[in-house]
């Protein structure tokens, strides 16, 4: 999916988990990609300089994942095996944070 919307995101910071580490090596992306460093094979440790970059990525996407990882816990978000297009995708993501919202509202002081 980012690679569909990737000219749409212009001059930008993208802060993304290991998987899209192949991304940080492309010079034509409009936006520059900052992911936590991965071992080499072998490699028993990380240098101390790849391990201060690695926490610095990894300081800045922990309020993300939180959130991700609330909205997981709350809807069950992820659970989509029965969906085939990505018309079903959006309706059930859009549904699921639909529902959520009203539970909110309805019951804010709900776990």
């Amino acid at each position: 999916m980012l690679e569909q919307i990737a000219p749409s995101l212009g001059d930008r910071y993208l802060f993304a988990d290991k998987a899209y580490e192949y991304l940080s090596r492309q010079t034509s992306l409009p936006f520059t990609v900052f992911t936590p460093v991965r071992k080499t094979p072998g490699q028993m440790h990380l240098d101390a300089a790849d391990r201060l970059y690695s926490s610095a990525v990894s300081r800045v996407r922990q309020p993300i994942e939180a959130l991700f990882n609330g909205i997981q816990a709350k809807t069950g978000i992820e659970t989509a095996s029965k969906v085939r297009s990505s018309r079903g995708l959006l309706v059930h993501v859009l549904g699921r944070l639909a529902g959520a919202m009203f539970l909110l509202n309805q019951c804010p002081n709900s776990p």
